[in-house]
C-alpha cells in the first residue's frame, strides 16, 4: 500500500503512554473506521473488474437471500381461430422461483500489542502495510471467485500420490485441456484443503504451499505443487485443491452462471455448477442454460465468423445485444495476433487499435482472473452483484480490534455478505470455449 494512503498523517491519536489499553483501542478503532475502512472498500469495489462492471441489484433482501420469479414460459392460452371457432384452452405465464444466496466473505488482520502501545507513528506505518496486504489479497480472491463456479476449485489434481510430512502434487494445467487452471491461484505461504467438490478436505486440511512451478510450455500437460503439513496420508487423482475451509462456500461466479447444464466442462462432467443454478434445474428448465460454444476440448483459432455466431445467438435467443467481451490476457493477445496477421480476418466487424481491439464496436476487455482459452460475450443487464453489507469492518460487540487469543496481538476483520446472480435472461451471454491462444 503507498505511504501516502488515508492514516500517515494521523493526528488524534493520544500519544500519552499513561492512557489504558482501552481507550487507545478505542482511538485506533475510530482511526481504523475513519482513514481505512472506506479506503479499502473504494480500491476492492474498483479494483475487482466484475464489482466495477456489473450493477448492483435493487433485489428487497429475505434474511439472508434474495427470492424472486424467473419467466420459463409464455401463456399458450393465444392463437387464431376461424370463426365461430373454440377459444384456445386458457392458459398462463411459467415461472421458476429464482434464490440468490449471500456468500461471507472475510479479510483478517493483526497488530502487536507492542505496536498499540508505541503509539501513533508505530500504529500508522503497521496500518500502511496491513491494509495494503489485506487489499490485495481481497482484490485477488474476490475477482477469482466471480469467475469461479461456487464450488472454490482452485485446480484438479493429476496423479494419485502417497503423502507424508511433504509432497508434490501434480494438476492439470491448460495445455491438458482448454480451461484446466493449473498452479495459477496458488501462492507460497498458502492454506489448502484437498479433496471433492461434496467433501473438500477428503484428503487433507490446512496443508501448506511451500513452491509452485508453472509450465510454460505446451508441451507440458501439468503444473507441480509442493506442500506439506495437513495430514495428508493420500491425495487422489481428479481431486481438487481448495482454499482452507473455503471449498463450497465462495460466491457463484461467471463459469457457473454463464453456462449450460449439457456442455461438457474441463472436469469432464456436464454444467460447471451441477445442475441447479439458484435454486433453478438447468437439466429441466432449458431457458436458465447459457450459450456455449465449445469444441469438445480441442483447441482452434477463434474468428469473426465464430464471434459473429455468438452475437447472433445472443440476439435471437435473447432479444439482446452484447454490451462486453471478456477474456484473458492470453486469449485476448491471441485474437488480437491473429486477426493483424491474417488479412482475411480483417473486416469491419473489428477495429484494431494502438492499444485495444473491438468486436462490433464492443471493447475487448481483459481480466486475468478470467478462465483460460475462452471469450465471454454478454449483455451485463443479466447479472447483477447482490448485497446484503458491503465491505466494512466487524464491530458487533463494540470494538473492532479484540485480543487474540493466548497471544500479545489483536486482530480486527474486515467482512462483506454477497453473490452474483443471474437477475435476466441467460441466454443473453454466450462463452466460446476451446480457443487456440499458442500459435
Amino acid at each position: 500500500m503507498r505511504r501516502g494512503w488515508p492514516g500517515s498523517g494521523l493526528t488524534h491519536i493520544n500519544k500519552s503512554r499513561s492512557q489504558d489499553m482501552a481507550q487507545s483501542l478505542t482511538n485506533f478503532d475510530n482511526a481504523l473506521k475513519e482513514f481505512y475502512e472506506g479506503a479499502i472498500r473504494e480500491t476492492v469495489n474498483n479494483d475487482v473488474i466484475a464489482f466495477r462492471e456489473l450493477d448492483e441489484s435493487d433485489r428487497q433482501w429475505s434474511g439472508r437471500r434474495v427470492i424472486f420469479p424467473f419467466h420459463t414460459s409464455r401463456n399458450s392460452g393465444i392463437g387464431a381461430r376461424p370463426e365461430g371457432g373454440t377459444l384456445p384452452d386458457a392458459g398462463n405465464q411459467g415461472y421458476e422461483q429464482s434464490v440468490v444466496s449471500a456468500t461471507y466473505q472475510y479479510g483478517v488482520i493483526q497488530l502487536s500489542g507492542q505496536v498499540l502501545e508505541a503509539g501513533r507513528n508505530a500504529f500508522a506505518d503497521a496500518m500502511q502495510e496491513e491494509m495494503g496486504a489485506v487489499s490485495r489479497d481481497l482484490v485477488n480472491d474476490l475477482g477469482r471467485q466471480a469467475w469461479g463456479d461456487g464450488t472454490g476449485r482452485l485446480c484438479e489434481v493429476a496423479t494419485s500420490a502417497n503423502a507424508g510430512a511433504s509432497t508434490q502434487i501434480t494438476v492439470f494445467n491448460r495445455f491438458t485441456a482448454p480451461g484446466h487452471n493449473g498452479g495459477r491461484y496458488l501462492l507460497i505461504n498458502q492454506l489448502v484443503d484437498g479433496g471433492t467438490t461434496a467433501d473438500p478436505d477428503a484428503d487433507f486440511s490446512s496443508a501448506v504451499i511451500t513452491g509452485v512451478t508453472i509450465s510454460e510450455s505446451p508441451g507440458t500437460t501439468t503444473d507441480t505443487v509442493a506442500a506439506s503439513g495437513g495430514g495428508m496420508s493420500a491425495v487422489s487423482a481428479g481431486n481438487f485443491l481448495f482454499n482452507k475451509d473455503a471449498g463450497g462456500n465462495e460466491m457463484m461466479g461467471m463459469l457457473g452462471l454463464i453456462d449450460n447444464f449439457s456442455a461438457t466442462n474441463i472436469y469432464s462432467s456436464t454444467g460447471f455448477a451441477g445442475s441447479s443454478v439458484q435454486g433453478i434445474n438447468r437439466a429441466s428448465v432449458s431457458n436458465f442454460n447459457s450459450i456455449v460454444l465449445g469444441n469438445s476440448s480441442v483447441e482452434r483459432i477463434v474468428t469473426p465468423q465464430l464471434m459473429q455466431k455468438a452475437f447472433d445467438r445472443i440476439h435471437v435467443e435473447s432479444g439482446l445485444e452484447p454490451d462486453i467481451i471478456w477474456g484473458h490476457h492470453d486469449t485476448i493477445r491471441a485474437l488480437l495476433e491473429n486477426v493483424t496477421a491474417d488479412r482475411r480476418y480483417n473486416s469491419p466487424e473489428f477495429h484494431v487499435g494502438a492499444s485495444s481491439l473491438t468486436f462490433n464496436g464492443i471493447k475487448l476487455s481483459r481480466d486475468r482472473q478470467c478462465p483460460y482459452n475462452s471469450l465471454y460475450i454478454l449483455n451485463r443487464s443479466i447479472l447483477k452483484m447482490y448485497t446484503l453489507s458491503d465491505l466494512k469492518f466487524a464491530d458487533k460487540d463494540g470494538s473492532i480490534l479484540s485480543r487474540a487469543a493466548s497471544s500479545d496481538a489483536y486482530t480486527a476483520f474486515l467482512r462483506c455478505y454477497k453473490n452474483l446472480g443471474l437477475d435476466g435472461n441467460p441466454k443473453g451471454a454466450c462463452v466460446i470455449r476451446d480457443i487456440k491462444v499458442d500459435f
